[in-house]
């Protein structure tokens, strides 16, 4: 259950900081585009910069830099933010946990701070510590009121599991917004957008990407646990999977296409971002999503979804056809 004291604190500004996340953008490009189409729907500008990199996240969990080497890197990105007055907004439990540690880290330890911003200052700039950092899905439960009043396509009688992720749930069990044992905060963004909540066994459990190759080469331990997982989609009859982390998204989605090269299971359930499932709703253009970069087709979803009724009434295949044979793109 969201926790109501968290949920206040939590400031929804007409311009906000897209930082965008590097698995996200080099996988699934669709992600940051749904936001920059999405958010202008409900009131809210994203900002984006071709400065931003990586949040130092994946240097530091795979050893192969210090916390102390990456804090610059960290500090140099929230700059960009400060620097036009605006807090960030991440797409990633990965990038929101190290933003968030990080800063937490420098704004509690002048002397830490000092040392960032003596580096800092050999480019020209200094961390103050003056943007908030959110979670999306931070955002969008916060706008959760004004999705359901400008949804374009409810998503009537789709069946939708959802997918929170370790790093923000347990990772963020004092600054979460959702209660880590009982949360609920993605499926009420489902039914903003109108769709049906369906509930599995294995709702809560780590989608195992933290045990692939890329990380500990621990595939054998990783994929009897996603199979578990992805097992259970199957059961539970879900049209989709919905997540808050391009992490959990690339683990659910390549590696069944992984199981499924390999014969062993039949795993057809697309994962879909929620930023994506909230644009869908809201009357974005599939084409617009970036769905064709995803490992498990969208076909029988997208079919479906062209089926469903508009509220203002024109045919959802009708704004297809105008759309043409576009592929996914990404604003600048």
């Amino acid at each position: 259950m969201p926790r109501e004291e968290l949920v206040k604190k939590v400031k929804v500004s007409g311009r906000m900081f897209m930082f965008q996340p590097c698995v996200g953008n080099s996988k699934y490009p669709g992600i940051i585009s749904a936001a920059l189409h999405a958010l202008p729907r409900l009131g809210v500008e994203p900002v984006t910069s071709d400065e931003q990199t990586c949040c130092g996240g994946f240097l530091t969990f795979t050893n192969v830099a210090q916390p102390t080497s990456t804090m610059p890197a960290v500090a140099r990105n929230l700059c960009i933010a400060e620097e036009q007055n605006l807090d960030v907004v991440a797409f990633c439990n990965g990038c929101h946990t190290f933003l968030t540690e990080f800063a937490h880290f420098m704004n509690d330890r002048p002397p830490v701070k000092g040392v960032v911003n003596t580096i800092l200052a050999m480019i020209g700039r200094e961390y103050k510590g003056t943007s908030d950092i959110y979670h999306i899905v931070e955002i969008l439960y916060k706008l959760k009121d004004r999705i359901a009043e400008r949804v374009k396509v409810p998503l009537t009688g789709f069946r939708l599991a959802t997918h929170y992720g370790c790093h923000y749930l347990n990772g963020f069990k004092k600054t979460a917004i959702d209660d880590a044992f009982m949360p609920t905060v993605l499926e009420e963004i489902v039914r903003a957008c109108g769709g049906d909540v369906v509930d599995y066994a294995e709702n809560r459990t780590c989608c195992g990407t933290g045990l692939t190759q890329v990380i500990l080469h621990k595939e054998e331990l990783s994929l009897p646990h996603t199979k578990r997982k992805l097992e259970n989609l199957n059961e539970a009859c879900a049209d989709a999977v919905v997540v808050q982390c391009p992490y959990c998204l690339a683990q659910l989605d390549r590696m069944s296409q992984k199981l499924n090269s390999r014969k062993a299971g039949s795993f057809h359930t697309p994962a879909i971002h929620v930023i994506q499932l909230v644009a869908l709703a809201l009357g974005v253009e599939p084409a617009k999503l970036g769905f064709d970069a995803h490992a498990i087709p969208f076909n029988r979803f997208l079919k479906k979804f062209e089926q469903t009724p508009r509220r203002d009434g024109i045919n959802h295949k009708d704004t297809k056809a105008q759309s043409g044979n576009q592929t996914a793109e990404v604003a600048a």
